[in-house]
């Protein structure tokens, strides 16, 4: 794993795999609408993490090809963010998405709480938030078409 010194998303990572992570059948055309924005939004995201002093992005690659990803964001001295955690199907059970988070966390530091939002309906997401010591603060976060859940790891929660 290594910290992105250029732009670790192509087209066809951001298709295939972010759209996954964030796909059900029985979205509305809204929430569809919502999820291709995401995925064209994510490019300039990883772009915004590179050589910025309160954003961070490591990415995991399995030989040329991109595993994951992850941005954690100081941008809140109070409670920083966990921003993107994406995994390609292909790598998901592997140790890529924990391998990814312990990077994040160890970045932001164990002395900070820590916040994320998890997509309502991401069980798995949800179950490997909660190793890591986040807790479902019963809040929805954000004015997203897909609702998500703002989970947070307090302080000193560090975790694997």
């Amino acid at each position: 794993m290594s910290q992105g010194v250029s732009n670790p998303l192509t087209a066809n990572y951001e298709s295939r795999f972010i759209s996954d992570a964030f796909y059900r059948p029985d979205l509305t055309d809204a929430q569809l609408a919502e999820n291709a924005w995401i995925i064209e939004i994510a490019s300039r995201s990883c772009l915004s993490a590179i050589d910025n002093p309160v954003r961070v992005i490591f990415a995991a690659k399995d030989g040329d090809a991109l595993a994951g990803f992850v941005i954690a964001d100081r941008s809140d001295l109070v409670l920083p963010e966990i921003d993107w955690l994406i995994v390609a199907h292909s790598h998901r059970g592997t140790g890529v998405a924990v391998a990814l988070m312990n990077a994040a966390m160890q970045w932001i530091g164990p002395a900070l709480p820590v916040k994320l939002g998890v997509i309502h309906f991401n069980e798995r997401a949800i179950a490997f938030y909660r190793k890591f010591g986040f807790v479902d603060t019963g809040e929805i976060v954000g004015r997203h078409k897909i609702p998500r859940k703002l989970f947070i790891r307090p302080a000193c929660g560090d975790r694997k």
